[in-house]
């Protein structure tokens, strides 16, 4: 007799199979933890791109690290699928949250500049109220489309590094204040993936 197979539950639980070896969980704690190092790269770089290249520095090798990783570590233990129409609605619905976040992002962040220019100034706990509203929703709605969990968490972490940095603002040096607030939050995320990485390793032996 003819088995019903549910092609949306399978797809739900590849989903769920495909953040259990922790990389993606490093990638971002490498990333958090390399902008405590900011400050740093910043003073040595030239205007105007000293705000925005070292975090673009922090991507691009975040991005060699995880191809290299998922290619000859991952994917040799697990498998590759390719994406039916569950996952490439997914796909689909990700971009556009992305790219609504990025555009609300942008116009936030003009209205701050002209708010600066006619001497209106967004800091402290409202600042960082402002940037909760932007950052915790996107990482729920990415850790829903995706079956990620640990995406809330980690979500709430990055927050919370932010939430830091501002606390510290006037009890630190600036360069102190990131490598503690982001360099420790970091080093958690990161720690975390790689201990559940270490796991998926044992777990999936090659041999």
């Amino acid at each position: 007799m003819a088995e019903n197979i549910d092609l949306k539950k399978i797809e739900k639980n590849i989903l769920k199979t495909a953040h259990q070896h922790g990389f993606f969980d490093i990638v971002i704690g490498f990333i958090v933890f390399g902008m405590s190092f900011g400050p740093v790269f910043r003073e040595s770089l030239p205007s105007p791109y000293k705000y925005f290249l070292w975090p673009l520095i922090l991507v691009v090798i975040a991005e060699l690290l995880l191809f290299i990783i998922i290619k000859y570590v991952v994917q040799p233990r697990t498998g590759i699928v390719k994406p039916g129409p569950s996952l490439k609605s997914m796909k689909k619905k990700l971009f556009i949250v992305i790219s609504i976040q990025f555009v609300i992002q942008l116009i936030f962040t003009i209205l701050l500049v002209i708010g600066n220019g006619s001497g209106i100034h967004v800091e402290g706990i409202l600042f960082i109220l402002i940037i909760g509203l932007f950052i915790i929703p996107l990482f729920g709605i990415i850790a829903y489309l995706m079956k990620y969990p640990r995406l809330y968490l980690i979500g709430m972490l990055i927050w919370l590094a932010i939430f830091i940095n501002e606390l510290l603002y006037d009890s630190f040096d600036y360069r102190l204040r990131w490598l503690f607030s982001f360099g420790i939050i970091g080093s958690i995320i990161f720690f975390m993936g790689l201990a559940i990485f270490i796991r998926f390793l044992k777990k999936y032996s090659l041999t």
